[in-house]
């Protein structure tokens, strides 16, 4: 920039005088900012016009005097510096809007409504629980009463079976004996149809390749009437008929049985009255 042709263009002058736009105004304070030789130029100029009143008697007016003390003293001597008050920011206040309290009680509702529905899901869960349990208990107690019942008609079946006929009650016992001294087996037999049924109290069980055979020994020695099946207990097990018997036993016998017992693996034995 030409420094001397801009301080000759006169705009220093009218710069002083306050006779410049706000535009050209600010031009002259940022140039005399970058270059001394115009702020320099300025203060000769401001000392000469009032050199220049004082010489004449005729004191500027207050108007001039306050736009070139306003632009001189203030804006040039001082350099122009923006200052951005550091003023703390306003605390931002909002005011709640109707929606929001209606947001927050609709929260408060949806909260509420969640625990409701965990608390009755959790109670539903216990009750369903309950349910199951009590309807496997109840099917569990359903099928010991089918069963029961089973026994109890199977019994009065026996019962009704013992008192159509005379049968002797032929008691059979172990106790004599090495192979199952605590063996009870009961043998009911009569004598005028040659019925003959077994009820077994307590016989141990066997391997699989044996069996237990009953014998009736009459006068004719003893006679294979049956396999006994030892895990039927106390229900009557119906033999073959046995025409005449002395005494009733029970030995040991390969699996199927035997066409005669086999004396050393007699378990039980028992006579007639």
């Amino acid at each position: 920039m030409d420094i001397q042709s801009y301080i000759a263009s006169g705009k220093l002058e009218l710069f002083v005088l306050g006779e410049l736009s706000e535009r050209e105004r600010e031009e002259v304070l940022q140039l005399s900012q970058q270059y001394p030789e115009i702020k320099r130029e300025l203060k000769e100029i401001e000392e000469a016009m009032f050199a220049f009143d004082n010489e004449l008697g005729v004191k500027p007016s207050d108007t001039v005097k306050d736009k070139i003390f306003d632009t001189l003293s203030q804006e040039l001597d001082t350099p122009k510096i923006t200052e951005k008050k550091m003023t703390a920011a306003p605390t931002k206040e909002i005011a709640l809007q109707p929606w929001k309290s209606f947001a927050v009680a609709a929260s408060i509702v949806a909260l509420m409504a969640i625990g409701v529905a965990a608390y009755y899901a959790v109670r539903f869960y216990d009750v369903e629980n309950k349910f199951t349990s009590l309807l496997e208990e109840r099917n569990v107690l359903s099928q010991e009463l089918e069963i029961n019942k089973a026994r109890f008609e199977e019994t009065g079946d026996q019962l009704q079976t013992l008192l159509s006929k005379n049968y002797e009650r032929v008691p059979m016992s172990g106790a004599s004996f090495e192979l199952q001294k605590d063996a009870l087996v009961d043998v009911f037999w009569d004598k005028a149809s040659k019925e003959v049924y077994v009820s077994v109290n307590n016989l141990s069980n066997l391997d699989a390749d044996k069996d237990y055979q009953l014998w009736a020994i009459g006068d004719d020695g003893p006679v294979g009437i049956g396999i006994v099946k030892p895990g039927e207990k106390l229900k009557l097990q119906q033999m073959e008929a046995a025409v005449s018997a002395g005494a009733f036993a029970i030995t040991i016998e390969p699996k199927g049985g035997s066409e005669a017992p086999t004396l050393e693996n007699l378990v039980v034995i028992g006579e007639v009255a």
